[in-house]
Order: C-alpha cells, then sequence, then structure tokens
C-alpha cells in the first residue's frame, strides 16, 4: 500500500513538473512577442506567475477550519486603550502618513459599468470623488500633504487617469501606479489564452489585492515617499467610505504602548452576523 502511494506521488510529481514545463515555454513564447521596452518587466511578472502556477498544483483546496486559531491576546489591542493626540501632535503625525486606495476592481458585482471608483454614490458624487474629498478636507484643516495613492489595474487606470484631472486645484498630490497582471488560463490544458500583448484585455487579470505588496514595491513610490518623511501606508478599498484615517491608531503607530514598533496593524470589529 505504501508503494502504491509513493507511486501515485511520483507520477503525480512528474504531470506536475511537464505541466509547468510546457506552461513556460508557452509563457516564453509569448514573451517573444513582448514589446523591447516592457519586455524586462513582463518576464518578471511571468517568473512570478509560474511560482503562483507552481503553488496550485502543489496546494490542497482544503480548508482545515479546525486547524485556524485566533490571535494570541497580546496581539489584540481593544481600541478603548487608544488615546486621542492634540492638533499639534496631529499634524506631525499625518506628515509621515501615505493613504493607498485598491481601485483595480469594476462595479460588475454592483451592476454598474465601469470602474468601481467612478460609480456615484451620493448627490452625483463617486467613491473616488469622496475620498478625495475626505482627504483634501483633512489637508486643510491640519495644514498638512497627505498625499492619494491609487492602485490600478488594467481594466481601471484609463478611466480613472481621465477623472483624476478634475482634481488639479485640489490640494491634493495623487499617484498612480499599475497592479500587475497575468494571462489567463484555459482550464482544460492549462495553455494562457493570449497569444500577443496586443489581445483583449480580457485575456488578462490582476492577480487580486495580495499582489499591493509587490507591485507597490517595484512601483518606485517607496523611495519616493520615504525621501519625503513619510513612513506609514493606510491601506483600504476604495468603496470603503467608512476607512478613513483615525488619529487616535495613527498616534498608536507612531507612539506605540510597548517599546517595539509595530510593523503591520489591521483594524476589525466583532462580527455581526
Amino acid at each position: 500500500m505504501a508503494e502504491l502511494t509513493a507511486s501515485t506521488s511520483y507520477l503525480m510529481l512528474i504531470k506536475n513538473q511537464e505541466k509547468e514545463n510546457i506552461m513556460k515555454k508557452d509563457l516564453d513564447e509569448l514573451l517573444d512577442h513582448c514589446p523591447k521596452h516592457e519586455k524586462e518587466k513582463y518576464n518578471d511578472l511571468f517568473q512570478s506567475f509560474q511560482k503562483l502556477f507552481r503553488k496550485s498544483l502543489q496546494t490542497k483546496e482544503t480548508i482545515h477550519w479546525h486547524e485556524i486559531e485566533s490571535l494570541p491576546q497580546d496581539h489584540l489591542i481593544d481600541y478603548s486603550n487608544f488615546s486621542s493626540p492634540g492638533k499639534e501632535e496631529i499634524k506631525g503625525m499625518l506628515e509621515k502618513l501615505v493613504v493607498v486606495k485598491l481601485n483595480g476592481g469594476m462595479g460588475t458585482t454592483m451592476k454598474c459599468i465601469g470602474p468601481k471608483a467612478l460609480i456615484p454614490v451620493r448627490n452625483n458624487l463617486t467613491f473616488l470623488d469622496l475620498t478625495v474629498q475626505q482627504i483634501d478636507n483633512l489637508n486643510t484643516e491640519y495644514d498638512v500633504n497627505v498625499p492619494l495613492v491609487l492602485m490600478n489595474s488594467v481594466k481601471t487606470r484609463d478611466s480613472t487617469e481621465l477623472v483624476l484631472k478634475k482634481f488639479r486645484n485640489l490640494r491634493i498630490k495623487i499617484y498612480t501606479f499599475m497592479q500587475d497582471r497575468y494571462p489567463h488560463i484555459r482550464a482544460e490544458n492549462f495553455q494562457p489564452l493570449p497569444k500577443s500583448f496586443d489581445e483583449d484585455e480580457t485575456f488578462w487579470y490582476p492577480p487580486g489585492h495580495g499582489n499591493f505588496y509587490e507591485a507597490f514595491n517595484k512601483s518606485g513610490l517607496i523611495q519616493t515617499f520615504l525621501d519625503e518623511g513619510k513612513k506609514f501606508c493606510f491601506v483600504s478599498n476604495i468603496d470603503n467610505l467608512g476607512a478613513t484615517i483615525d488619529v487616535s491608531i495613527l498616534n498608536f503607530l507612531v507612539n506605540p504602548l510597548r517599546n517595539t514598533p509595530t510593523d503591520f496593524l489591521m483594524e476589525v470589529t466583532k462580527d455581526t452576523c
């Protein structure tokens, strides 16, 4: 029985290796059609995609929920323990902050056409309008320069860039960078759908919010913000209007309760279901 299991595992390994080799061959052929000035970028992207593809072949889909544990209590801090800073303190802290909004999604789940950010929400103002308004008001109130950064996808870039022109006269710097794009693959044989880089954008997909860290790092914006004295990055979805800058939380990051600085903090709430 053990020998049979070992043989099955070996065959599976061989089949997966064959799929990986075919995928690499297809991606190399696609890369041959890549514009010269973008070849290095897509070579790196395809390497990341191959790692993801390899992981999908090796990883079982089953989630064992009983193995998932809550965070240790000392990693959970009640909001009531945070203190509110004074106005001058707030000004200094805000100068260290960058606001990032994930803007790669379309409004299809809301039965709307176009980027989710451009859907009217209230008084004909869109998610993007209200987000810009929030940060512009904050910059004006505290005389600071908190920038807004949008992570666009191939599906949202053009429409968003067109609309951004109307915010030129506001007190807010807006930066954009691109989420990566990976090729869709056929379910029956794992072949990439696009055969060239001029194919319909529906043949490509943005790899999700987890791509933020890699894409942001490659954008070059991190060094720009570090040079300006920025230290903290607040990240949320463009359609989450409740995700606004909370100076009490920012104060905790700047002045932690413990001596150890906090590298990552997530605001959560109890399930209301």
